[in-house]
């Protein structure tokens, strides 16, 4: 969102455990802001199933009301309904990475205080959890 000149208020990053109950409480949570989104992006696909439940429980029409894109691309994402947008990569590269960023802090005697990146390729999978927002539509149906 920075990148696109967008500000991220604070209080629309919630910290979760990754699971479908985190992402059921997470969107309750948001779904009580003063101006709650119209797009959800969750840390794993997991999470954004049960952003989709907690939806579905709410009242909320995903992707009318709320876009919802998870990560990992889990296979039981294609199933879900509608099918869940996702972000793919590679778990192979993903454990390359890993390794290589082991391997550079071990070689290293002391430890930077500069953060190092490992660029990860990844691909948006679009399914049908996506669309054009509309006003405040979630909020008005929450």
């Amino acid at each position: 969102m920075a990148e696109i000149g967008l500000a991220v208020p604070p209080e629309m990053v919630l910290i979760g455990d990754h699971t479908v109950e985190g992402g059921m409480r997470a969107l309750g949570e948001l779904m009580r802001l003063h101006k709650p989104p119209t797009a959800v992006l969750c840390s794993n696909d997991m999470t954004a199933i049960g952003v989709m439940r907690e939806s579905y429980d709410l009242g909320i029409n995903v992707p009318r009301d709320l876009s919802v894109i998870g990560f990992d691309d889990i296979r039981l994402s294609e199933f879900m309904t509608p099918p869940l947008t996702t972000v793919q990569m590679s778990q192979t590269e993903l454990a390359q990475i890993a390794f290589q960023a082991l391997m550079n802090d071990i070689a290293e005697a002391t430890v930077g205080d500069e953060p190092k990146e490992y660029p990860l390729t990844t691909n948006l999978i679009l399914r049908r959890s996506t669309a054009l927002a509309r006003s405040n539509s979630a909020r008005q149906r929450a």
